[in-house]
C-alpha cells in the first residue's frame, strides 16, 4: 500500500508541475517568460532573466514616478472660447459720489451731516481717530440715521436725462432699477437684477447696443468734505452678475462729468477644482432675509464681517445685508446712532483677529466676472453746443440761458455699457493627471516594459488556480501515505 501510494504521488508530481510550469511560461502573454523556458544552456537562460529584471526595474522607476506625479494633485487651466448669439446682460449699480444731497436737507439736520460723514468713514475705513464717546451729544433725540440717508440720497428719478436699452429709449425709473445702499456711497440703484421679470439680453455686439445712461450728478448739492468724504465726483458703477450682491467699494469702476465712459465688457466664466486639485468651496450657509443669492468670496466676506458686529453689538449696520436672528424669524434690529461706537470697536476687533475668526470663505468653484475696458470722450462738444445754440434768437441773452455749458462740463455723466463681443471664455481648472489617465500610463508602460496587459493578469489567476489545485492534491496524497502507514 504505502508503495503504490508513493508511487502515485511521484508520478503527479512528475507529469503535472513541470507540464504545468512549462505550460504557462511558453504561452502566457509576458513577454521574456517563454525565452527562458525555451532556451537551451544556462548562459542563454541567465541572458533573458537579466533582461527580464532590467525591464521590470525601469518599469518599477517610471511607476513610482508617475504615482509622484499624481500626488501633486496639480491642475491645469484651459481656456475655451465660446461664441454666442445672444449674451446675458449683467446687473448694473450705479452710485453718486455724494451720499447726501444738500437740496434735501432740512436746517435742521444740516449740522448733522458733518459728523455723519466722519462717522461713515470711519466705520468704512476702520479708523480710531473719531470720538464716539459723546454721539448722543452731537444728534437730537430720535434721530433716525436710516431714515435720513434714504430721504437725503441720491435719487433715479431727479438724476438720469436719458436712458437707452439697445439704443431704443427705454423708461429707467425706480421700478426698473432695484435700490442699494452702500455704507461708502449711499444710496445705488440696479438695472437687471435677479428681481426683474425678465433678464435683459444683448444680441449685437459693440458700442450702443447695451445700456446708455445719461446722469446728472447734481455737484452743487455735494455735501462732501476734504477731511471725511469722498474727493471725487462722478457716478461709482459696478458690472456684475445679477445674482451677486453689487460690491461697489472692491469691484466699482469710475464715470466722471463731462465725458461720455465706454464701459467695453467681456464675459468670462471661471470653473475651479476642489481640494486636493484646488482651494474652491462654497463657504458656509449665510443668512440673508428674502435672499438665497448665489455664493461668492467677496459676499461671504461681507456677510462675516456683519456677522462679527452682531455678535458683539446685537445689532447691524444699515447697508449690510439683513440678517435673522438665529432662534426665530426675526429680523436683526438695525444699530442705532448711540451703537455705532460699539460697531466702530467691533470692527477694529474683526481686523485683528479675522484669521482667528470661524469665517470660511474659500474661491466659489463656479463663477462669472467681467473683464471691463473704459475709454472716455469729451461730452458734449463745443459744436454740439453750438448747433443748439444755433436753434436760438441772435441775442446774446436767449443763447445764455438756453445751455449752460459750464454745467453740462460738471454734472453729466455719459456712461454705455456694452458687450465688445457676444462671447463667453471659459478658465477651467481640470487636473493635470486624473486617475484614469494615471492607470492609462501605468497599463502602457506595463506593456512597453514588460508586454503585460490585463489579460496576463488572467492568466496569472489561471495559474495560481491550478497551482492551488496540486498543492490540495498533494495534501490529499499525503493524508493517503499517512493513512496507509497507520493501518499497516
Amino acid at each position: 500500500m504505502e508503495n503504490t501510494a508513493e508511487k502515485e504521488l511521484n508520478t503527479a508530481k512528475n507529469k503535472q508541475k513541470p507540464n504545468l510550469e512549462y505550460e504557462f511560461a511558453t504561452t502566457t502573454t509576458l513577454h521574456g517568460i517563454s525565452r527562458v523556458a525555451e532556451s537551451n544552456g544556462a548562459r542563454a537562460k541567465t541572458l533573458w532573466v537579466l533582461v527580464l529584471l532590467i525591464a521590470g526595474c525601469f518599469y518599477v522607476v517610471v511607476t513610482v514616478d508617475r504615482v509622484r506625479a499624481y500626488l501633486k494633485f496639480d491642475a491645469n487651466t484651459n481656456v475655451i472660447v465660446e461664441f454666442n448669439d445672444t449674451l446675458e446682460f449683467p446687473a448694473v449699480t450705479i452710485c453718486n459720489y455724494n451720499r447726501f444731497m444738500n437740496n434735501k436737507i432740512s436746517e435742521d439736520d444740516t449740522k448733522y451731516v458733518r459728523h455723519l460723514l466722519e462717522l461713515n468713514e470711519d466705520l468704512v475705513d476702520y479708523e480710531e481717530d473719531f470720538n464716539y464717546t459723546h454721539i448722543d451729544d452731537l444728534f437730537g433725540e430720535g434721530f433716525n440715521y436710516t431714515q435720513f440717508a434714504l430721504t437725503t440720497g441720491f435719487t433715479l428719478n431727479e438724476s438720469v436725462i436719458r436712458c437707452d436699452w439697445k439704443g431704443v429709449a427705454y423708461s429707467c425709473n425706480a421700478l426698473n432699477f432695484s435700490s442699494y445702499y452702500s455704507p461708502s456711497y449711499g444710496q445705488c440703484y440696479t438695472f437687471n437684477t435677479r428681481g426683474d421679470q425678465h433678464s435683459h439680453e444683448q444680441s449685437q455686439q459693440g458700442i450702443g447696443n447695451g445700456l446708455q445712461l445719461i446722469v446728472d450728478i447734481g455737484q452743487s448739492e455735494y455735501t462732501e468734505t476734504f477731511k471725511s468724504g469722498h474727493l471725487e465726483a462722478g457716478l461709482k458703477f459696478a458690472i456684475h452678475p445679477r445674482d451677486e450682491l453689487p460690491l461697489i467699494g472692491t469691484m466699482g469702476l469710475s464715470a466722471a462729468p463731462g465725458f461720455h465712459t465706454y464701459a467695453s465688457m467681456r464675459r468670462v466664466r471661471h470653473i475651479n477644482l476642489p481640494e486636493p486639485w484646488g482651494v474652491c468651496g462654497t463657504g458656509e450657509t449665510m443668512a440673508v432675509t428674502g435672499d438665497s443669492r448665489k455664493y461668492s468670496r467677496n459676499t461671504c466676506l461681507r456677510i462675516c464681517r456683519r456677522d462679527a458686529i452682531i455678535e458683539v453689538c446685537g445689532c447691524q449696520p444699515f447697508g449690510y445685508e439683513r440678517a435673522v436672528e438665529p432662534d426665530s424669524s426675526e429680523l436683526v434690529p438695525l444699530c442705532d446712532i448711540d451703537r455705532f461706537y460699539c460697531v466702530a470697536h467691533a470692527l477694529e476687533r474683526y481686523r485683528a483677529s479675522f484669521s482667528a475668526l470661524d469665517c470660511t470663505c474659500p474661491v466659489a468653484c463656479e463663477y462669472i466676472t467681467y473683464e471691463t475696458a473704459l475709454s472716455v470722450a469729451k461730452y458734449p462738444s463745443q459744436s454740439v453746443i453750438n448747433d443748439i445754440l444755433s436753434g436760438f434768437p441772435d441775442d446774446e441773452a436767449s443763447k445764455a440761458g438756453a445751455v449752460d455749458a459750464e454745467y453740462l462740463d460738471e454734472n453729466l455723466v455719459y456712461l454705455d455699457v456694452y458687450f465688445e463681443e457676444l462671447s463667453t471664455i471659459t478658465y477651467k481648472q481640470v487636473e493635470a493627471l486624473p486617475f484614469t489617465a494615471l492607470v492609462g500610463d501605468m497599463g502602457g508602460q506595463l506593456g512597453l516594459f514588460l508586454g503585460a496587459s490585463i489579460i496576463t493578469g488572467a492568466e496569472l489567476l489561471d495559474y495560481a488556480i491550478r497551482r492551488l489545485k496540486l498543492l490540495i492534491l498533494k495534501v490529499k496524497s499525503a493524508k493517503k501515505i499517512r493513512s496507509g502507514l497507520m493501518r499497516s
